[in-house]
């Protein structure tokens, strides 16, 4: 049986609100929403634009305060477990005085991470640009890269942490389709090798969500719940039949539908 990597229990999450901090007079923005995500899974959050997409990505990083419920990685709640996670933007968010190495080396130096010596560090970076196909471009500054080459960057800082579960907020959608498809592929492989143990995608892209995905989770209406989520049979076979990808695109538009005026 496969291992609980992420568990979300009745969590409501509020408008931050600067002039009273009781729940009952916050917006609600999502309500109640109960969903895990297990070793090997790649599970993918879809919605109308405003929805609460980012804002669900920064509650599961522990980012988001005004909120009730639970949110447990392997057990524990996220508080103590930030070690065990990482994130991933749409912008790779580079810092430009630093090279390539030295931006992959950065997220290792957070407290939250265990302590690590420089050899350590040194070891973490190399592995993780090799798993982006980088280990060349280590010296490059930020401003040499192409957008494709950035992302890559961003991944391998992501995994430099080895963490269990990676977030991440439409980051390939700037991308060109190739790039765009090579990382797609990427993510699948770490999370099929077990170099990442789950991740939990957040897109605008319906057919990104098909290729990728072991489940997508549906969030509509005001405030916001998981009104549908459809299983692929990625785990039964690699690529999920033509036919059941066309069924759950179908149902997906028709979701989507209401909302576009």
């Amino acid at each position: 049986m496969a291992k609980i990597i992420l568990n979300v229990k009745d969590l409501t999450i509020y408008h931050r609100n600067k002039i009273s901090r009781e729940a009952s007079k916050q917006r609600v923005i999502l309500n109640k929403l109960n969903f895990s995500v297990s070793t090997g899974q790649i599970v993918s959050i879809l919605g109308p634009s405003g929805v609460g997409k980012s804002t669900l990505l920064s509650a599961l990083a522990g980012l988001h305060q005004a909120m009730t419920g639970q949110i447990d990685i392997l057990g524990q709640a996220v508080a103590q477990q930030k070690s065990q996670l990482a994130i991933m933007f749409q912008d790779a968010i580079l810092l430009s005085w630093l090279d390539v190495a030295e931006n992959v080396a950065f997220g290792l130096r957070f407290k939250q991470q265990q302590a690590l010596d420089a050899t350590q560090i040194k070891q973490r970076v190399q592995q993780a640009l090799n798993c982006v196909k980088l280990q060349h471009d280590h010296a490059a500054k930020p401003d040499t890269l192409s957008g494709g080459m950035a992302q890559r960057v961003a991944l391998a800082r992501a995994l430099a942490k080895m963490p269990k579960l990676l977030l991440l907020d439409e980051p390939f959608s700037a991308l060109d389709q190739l790039n765009r498809h090579h990382l797609q592929t990427l993510l699948q492989q770490l999370v099929a090798q077990q170099q990442i143990a789950a991740a939990v995608l957040v897109t605008h892209d319906l057919d990104e969500a098909l290729a990728i995905s072991d489940r997508i989770l549906f969030l509509s209406g005001q405030p916001a719940q998981i009104s549908a989520q459809w299983q692929l049979d990625r785990q039964l076979k690699p690529v999920p039949s033509q036919r059941q990808s066309e069924r759950i695109k179908k149902e997906i538009l028709q979701q989507l539908q209401q909302y576009i005026t």
